[in-house]
């Protein structure tokens, strides 16, 4: 069986790219030109595999950008400008990522404390369910639906999906329990 790449192989970035545009062959042979490059790329920017793995997916489709914005005319090579729309991609993504993981931050994270010995531990779980309990009454219908989802484990699509609404408007519901949470422990 023939190494199906080969013909790919004589052909410069440019060259390559243009083939890219019609054919899966050459696209899928510049893929494989630069994924080294994509996953050292991605290890410079976490540690996490899981993570990882997104960005080099993130990478690919920055490549797939690049090879359809690609104009030689303008005078950078392939390489420069695929750098441009990868990188572009993988950081996109790093921001949109922490935004989400920070939304979606425990609200009882600022409270409790990993390192606290057990005794304290339950001691500051009993402050914070006697904190629920006074604040129970100060939110709406919404946000006690939207809290409650989200305590028992939900993500905010399952909670938006369950409550019929959008997940923005979970967002916001969460949101105001945090600020009412924040204001309540203070």
């Amino acid at each position: 069986m023939a190494d199906e790449t080969a013909p790919f192989d004589r052909l410069s970035d440019e060259e390559l790219a243009a083939l890219a545009k019609h054919s899966g062959d050459a696209y899928g042979a510049l893929i494989g030109r630069y994924l080294p490059s994509l996953k050292k790329l991605s290890r410079l920017y976490t540690r996490i595999s899981a993570d990882r793995d997104d960005l080099v997916s993130e990478g690919i489709l920055g490549l797939m950008s690049a090879v359809h914005g690609y104009d030689p005319g303008r005078g950078a090579g392939f390489s420069t400008f695929a750098g441009i729309c990868v990188n572009r991609r993988m950081l996109s993504a790093l921001k949109k990522s922490s935004r989400i993981k920070s939304r979606e931050e425990p609200l009882d994270a600022e409270i409790v404390q990993e390192d606290a010995s057990p005794e304290k531990t339950v001691l500051d779980r009993e402050a914070l369910s006697e904190v629920f309990k006074e604040i129970s009454t100060g939110l709406t219908p919404l946000e006690k639906s939207v809290f409650s989802e989200y305590l028992s484990g939900k993500s905010y699509d399952a909670v938006a999906e369950k409550l019929g609404i959008n997940r923005k408007a979970v967002d916001n519901a969460l949101a105001r329990v945090r600020r009412k949470l924040r204001e309540k422990i203070r």
